[in-house]
């Protein structure tokens, strides 16, 4: 394990100036609590990066979201949590990732692989530091910080003038 040059640990190994850009790029990053998206292929270490700032600056817990394990008709529910009685089944309030998170950082893995409608009420927790569990009322407030990461192109759509989606 490499440390950085404030001897923070990383988890990054070699000495490549991409390397050392990156390191120094977590250190700036660490500072902040400002939204980040990592971009690049699977199994390229976008979830070392997210803990490595995280932990530049640990505030918090760091809670791994796999947006591409959440599917089907209960993914809003996984996400943001639900209070008692809000489906069948839904004996207890539950808190979601994002509520766990409060305080921390969000890391939201393979973001690009949530349904459209999700990334839009994604947007209001990051516009607005809230969110509402299935079955509330009431928007809760967090303070989180988010990082995203993805392996798919986002910038492709755009230019094209189209929304990105998965299927």
């Amino acid at each position: 394990m490499e440390l950085g040059a404030n001897g923070s640990s990383h988890g990054l190994v070699g000495q490549s100036p991409q390397i050392c850009e990156i390191r120094r790029l977590i250190e700036k990053l660490g500072r902040t609590r400002a939204p980040v998206l990592l971009l690049g292929e699977s199994g390229t270490g976008k979830e070392v990066v997210a803990r490595a700032i995280h932990n530049a600056n640990p505030r918090g817990e760091f809670v791994a979201i796999d947006c591409g394990a959440l599917v089907g008709p209960l993914l809003e529910s996984e996400l943001f949590g639900h209070t008692r009685g809000a489906f069948t089944g839904a004996a207890e309030a539950k808190k979601g990732p994002i509520e766990l998170a409060d305080g921390g950082t969000a890391f939201f893995d393979e973001m690009g692989d949530l349904p459209l409608d999700m990334q839009v009420k994604l947007l209001r927790l990051l516009q607005e530091r809230e969110f509402r569990p299935v079955g509330s009322l009431k928007q809760h407030k967090v303070n989180i910080r988010v990082i995203a990461a993805t392996h798919h192109d986002l910038a492709r759509p755009a230019r094209s003038g189209r929304t990105f989606t998965t299927a």
